[in-house]
């Protein structure tokens, strides 16, 4: 019986250690058909500019604008997101921070950056700048 007892715990045991391996890696799915809205730059507010978004559509395509708007494939791969180069319009905006994020979101896609999403925040991150979002689907 103890034998029983022992076999059975430890087969329970290992039931649940192996759920614990579930990985909680970001997966296309998570991303695609959702739009998401900026909230922060490098750890600051900004206002929300209607116009600064993030859109996932199908197989990976992003669509958004800062100033300008943009467009590409993107990969993800072990919680990376890159893609080989964005489509840009190149108007000059009146408003400098606008300017920036356009060279910003397009070094953080064509070099790669650590891509989160936790509580409907967005989160792309490399080794200078980090963008944060808000999940804003528009239905």
């Amino acid at each position: 019986m103890k034998k029983t007892l022992l076999l059975i715990s430890l087969f329970m045991a290992s039931l649940c250690m192996s759920g614990c391996d579930k990985s909680n890696k970001i997966q296309d799915t998570d991303l695609m058909h959702h739009r998401f809205a900026l909230i922060k730059v490098n750890g600051q507010d900004i206002p929300l500019y209607e116009q600064a978004e993030l859109i996932f559509g199908e197989n990976m395509i992003i669509t958004g604008k800062m100033c300008n708007q943009f467009s590409g494939q993107v990969t993800l791969n072990n919680d990376n997101i890159k893609g080989a180069s964005l489509a840009m319009t190149k108007m000059l905006c009146n408003d400098d921070q606008l300017n920036q994020l356009d060279y910003i979101i397009d070094q953080l896609i064509t070099e790669g950056a650590k891509i989160n999403l936790t509580n409907d925040q967005l989160t792309l991150k490399d080794h200078e700048n980090e963008l944060i979002y808000q999940l804003k689907d528009l239905m």
